[in-house]
């Protein structure tokens, strides 16, 4: 009986002091508060976001000392038993020491490694780089420690009687919540994915003997740096706190000229050659040996075009060419890179003769001696007249320009894919043509009957059209104009001294006729006049038709 008096007091000294909890409790900030059923089911982390404010500085200690001046808590208050923050046990520790024990965690976390690979690129080195320089950072650190700090510590007794009985039954636990800075991961992988890339290779292709060597092309690689940042940015996001490898987003990049493409130059589709005279010594022929260096060896992959102007230009001595004679304002003089047309007009039946698309052609202001007329093709000096040629095969195009004793030719080579059968056939002919003479001029500086030839040839005033006739097993199949040029007249241009002045009349006329035929005549009745003199050519002169200069600068 004794007993029982005894237990049921120690129910009621209980129930009145859990009764006396419920009606009013201090407060942390030393008011009191009317407690209530919604007191009583407060979440310790309702409590200590009371008592730890948000932080709001980027330094986690100085966010800590700042709730723990406004916590009625001291600092020397330690944290419970059974209470970890991540995977630190911070039990037994101060609100500070706690503190310094994540710091110390995170820094052991930044020192793991973010390893960023290229698939398909054996040959490169993947990147590592430790965490924290990305970074690494974990938000809301004060506020755990205030709250494992407070743990048990605050609320009403019911709140701080479940927390020590909760801490028995198990251990509570603050999971960090990392993320990096998304800038700083932006700016490295901007600064370090350049290692990582790789450039694609082009073959090459080199004449030799009776064909062509190509080299190996590789394929490259191209990084994606915004998807390669994103990438780093979601693997850390939901970070297992270990080393982190990361493959870059990357896109094969294939090279501009392969080796199975470049294979497929074998065959000559075009050729042409022209003659000149002179030799190499002569200003023309230098003319055309510099020529023949500087359009020799073009490769042109399928939808390229080629300026054979800005092969050639400009036309300079320092750009290795002389003087000859060139076509200017409807006469000849010396200009540098005269007779480079030749030239243009070559290659322009090669490719006429490949049937390759001739994107720019202009003929000659007046007509040449060396090819059809209708068929030739000019360049000048700033450009406005050009020959370009434009790739429209599914294949490369190499040309080949070669000089030999006094011939100049190109050979175009391709992939021959025309029947045997079929043959081509280009001329031009006359629609008009009018001669253009003589051209005569008195130079009183000249002695009476002397001549100056300034230009040996005459040119006619002409148009004229080239075809292009298509031929299977000898028969015609197809006739095409091409085009219709106009030419402009030059004559022959010559300067002559002032006639002689007349001779006087004879004072007196014989009185008698010359009996016989052979009987001399009189010094005055048998006189011829004087016939006049030519003065050679001076070393400008133009050549015979059969040469004529053919440059337009």
């Amino acid at each position: 009986m004794k007993k029982k008096c005894a237990l049921l007091l120690v129910l009621v000294l209980l129930a009145s002091l859990l009764v006396s909890g419920m009606a009013y409790a201090t407060g942390e900030n030393g008011e009191t508060e009317e407690s209530g059923a919604q007191e009583e089911t407060s979440a310790p982390e309702e409590t200590a976001a009371e008592t730890t404010p948000e932080e709001t500085t980027a330094d986690p200690k100085e966010a800590l000392k700042e709730a723990m001046e406004k916590s009625p808590l001291g600092a020397d208050a330690v944290i419970a038993d059974g209470v970890y923050i991540d995977d630190v046990e911070v039990s037994g520790m101060t609100a500070d020491q706690a503190m310094e024990a994540v710091l110390a965690h995170m820094e052991e976390l930044g020192q793991k490694t973010l390893t960023l690979t290229l698939e398909g690129a054996d040959d490169v080195a993947p990147i590592q780089v430790p965490i924290a320089q990305l970074g690494l950072k974990a938000d809301g650190i004060s506020e755990m420690v205030m709250e494992a700090v407070t743990l048990g510590k605050s609320g009403n007794l019911i709140v701080r009687y479940k927390s020590k009985k909760d801490l028995e039954q198990s251990n509570q636990k603050y999971d960090l919540s990392f993320s990096i800075d998304e800038n700083t991961v932006k700016s490295f992988v901007t600064e370090q994915t350049a290692g990582l890339a790789v450039e694609p290779v082009n073959a090459e292709l080199e004449r030799s003997g009776s064909g062509f060597n190509v080299t190996q092309s590789q394929s490259g690689i191209e990084v994606n740096a915004e998807t390669t940042a994103a990438s780093i940015i979601s693997a850390l996001k939901n970070w297992n706190k270990e080393d982190v490898t990361v493959a870059a987003a990357a896109q094969v990049k294939q090279p501009s000229r392969t080796t199975e493409m470049l294979s497929q130059v074998q065959d000559v589709i075009g050729e042409f050659a022209t003659s000149y005279s002179g030799g190499t010594g002569s200003g023309r022929g230098k003319n055309l040996k510099t020529g023949v260096r500087l359009t020799d060896a073009v490769l042109l992959m399928p939808g390229e075009s080629w300026s054979m102007h800005d092969a050639l230009a400009p036309f300079s001595a320092e750009n290795g060419y002389d003087t000859a004679i060139a076509y200017s304002n409807g006469g000849y003089e010396q200009s540098y890179g005269g007779g480079i047309c030749q030239l243009a007009t070559t290659l322009y039946n090669a490719a006429l003769k490949a049937e390759m698309y001739v994107s720019k052609r202009y003929n000659h202001s007046m007509i040449v001696g060396y090819t059809d007329v209708g068929l030739d093709a000019t360049i000048n000096d700033s450009g406005s007249k050009d020959l370009e040629l434009t790739n429209d095969f599914d294949f490369p195009i190499y040309i080949e320009a070669y000089l030999g004793s006094g011939e100049v030719g190109y050979r175009i080579w391709g992939k021959e894919t025309r029947p045997a059968n079929r043959t081509l056939k280009f001329y031009g002919i006359y629609v008009e043509k009018e001669d253009s003479g003589e051209q005569v001029t008195i130079d009183p500086s000249l002695a009476p009957g002397q001549e100056v030839v300034d230009q040996a040839s005459s040119y006619p005033k002409a148009t004229a059209q080239a075809f292009k006739e298509i031929y299977v097993d000898g028969v015609l199949q197809e006739k095409i104009l091409l085009h219709t040029d106009k030419y402009r007249a030059s004559p022959r241009k010559v300067r002559r001294g002032p006639d002689a002045a007349p001779t006087e009349a004879p004072t007196a006329a014989p009185t008698e006729a010359p009996t016989t035929p052979t009987e001399a005549p009189s010094e005055a009745t048998t006189a011829a006049p004087t016939e006049p003199t030519t003065t050679p050519a001076p070393p400008t002169e133009a050549p015979a038709p059969s040469e004529n200069p053919t440059a337009e600068s």
